[in-house]
């Protein structure tokens, strides 16, 4: 899901494209600048500058940043665990509009088992949430083997192989959710079981 863009016009020398449905806010070359989401939704946030994308910070105290600008990286903090971001020591050329968009952790469902013959079957659905979900793509890891989309099936024998994980891509990152069996889930009522993240992925370069 996209945050509402933020820009800010440099005064008194700077001028700067802000944006008409964002928050302006005005600064110095020198001084800094902190702008403000209005929630932590989807536990991480990916930071943008004119359309190029210059950090990722996943949520928590203290925030985990990966940074994608050389020229940002020293000059960039994030406060109140990540639900906001500060530029410091502005430049004239950091005169622009700046973009946040939440990044999903995404959830795996066990939406069907089927047993016959001593073997039970399940399917295993990875989904995630929010608006946006629908430019993520699901890949599967499956002890050695990959597959691709958002459900996978799997056998009982097959889970004494390693952990199941289902990575959830989007342009500006991945993000991970391991499950356990799934043998002890009741699948297939009220929706199924759904498992959280257990371990989240640093963010991966852009495509």
């Amino acid at each position: 899901s996209c945050w509402r863009p933020w820009g800010w016009c440099g005064a008194p020398l700077l001028s700067a494209g802000c944006s008409t449905n964002g928050a302006e806010v005005i600064g110095a070359v020198g001084s800094s600048i902190t702008f403000h989401l209005r929630s932590l939704e989807g536990g991480a946030a990916a930071w943008s500058f004119r359309d190029d994308v210059i950090a990722v910070v996943l949520f928590g105290d203290p925030p985990e940043a990966t940074f994608f600008d050389d020229g940002f990286k020293p000059r960039l903090a994030f406060p109140g665990k990540g639900s906001a971001l500060t530029i410091s020591r502005l430049r004239l050329e950091d005169a622009g509009t700046y973009t946040a968009k939440s990044l999903q952790v995404p959830a795996v469902t066990c939406a069907v088992r089927n047993c016959s013959a001593g073997i039970c079957r399940y399917a295993l659905r990875c989904a995630a949430s929010g608006a946006g979900a629908g430019n993520v793509s699901y890949t599967w890891s499956v002890g050695s083997a990959r597959r691709h989309g958002a459900v996978v099936l799997v056998e009982e024998s097959a889970l004494d192989e390693p952990l199941l994980t289902c990575t959830a891509q989007n342009p500006v990152s991945s993000r991970n959710v391991t499950v356990a069996s799934p043998g002890s889930c009741d699948c297939g009522r009220r929706g199924g079981c759904i498992w959280s993240a257990f371990s989240i992925s640093y963010p991966r370069d852009l495509l």
